[in-house]
């Protein structure tokens, strides 16, 4: 099936349609690259407290909210095998995963824009840096660019 992704060594974020029980499916994998965030979170946070890490749950629950809004039924999908393997790096990586059944109008690229946009936000927030973060979209690997000079802005400061 055809698979529509976001990935640099910061964040991932893919959706691909699918089908379950004979219904159309989507199925919602995400993560982020907790060593390339250390940085951002190392002798300011307590170790429960990753604002990063919070900020991939709070995309995938808004998400959620999307996905009911447009009337389809969002599940977790948790510890499942078609999220396997995305990280592209061998680093440490927290991921969330969501089944949404009966996606009606929610597109994936839409998913794809959506959660980027989530998070992006959420990053510039938590890396107190006055580094501007162009308008997305962005390619991938120019958001990692970014990304590297708030992480580096952060260990400066």
């Amino acid at each position: 099936m055809n698979r529509h992704e976001y990935i640099n060594d910061y964040i991932y974020f893919t959706v691909r349609a699918d089908k379950r029980e004979g219904k159309d499916v989507l199925i919602y994998c995400s993560g982020i690259n907790l060593d390339r965030f250390l940085p951002m979170t190392t002798g300011r946070l307590g170790l429960g407290s990753n604002p990063v890490l919070s900020g991939l749950k709070l995309v995938k629950y808004e998400l959620c909210t999307l996905a009911i809004s447009k009337d389809a039924t969002p599940r977790d999908h948790c510890g499942h095998s078609d999220c396997f393997g995305i990280a592209p790096t061998k680093e440490a990586w927290y991921s969330e995963a969501l089944l949404i059944e009966n996606p009606g109008s929610l597109r994936p690229d839409e998913i794809i824009d959506f959660s980027v946009k989530g998070m992006v936000k959420r990053i510039v927030n938590t890396s107190l840096s006055d580094h501007e973060v162009p308008g997305l979209p962005l390619e991938p690997y120019e958001l990692q660019e970014h990304l590297d000079i708030l992480c580096k802005a952060v260990v400066m400061a």
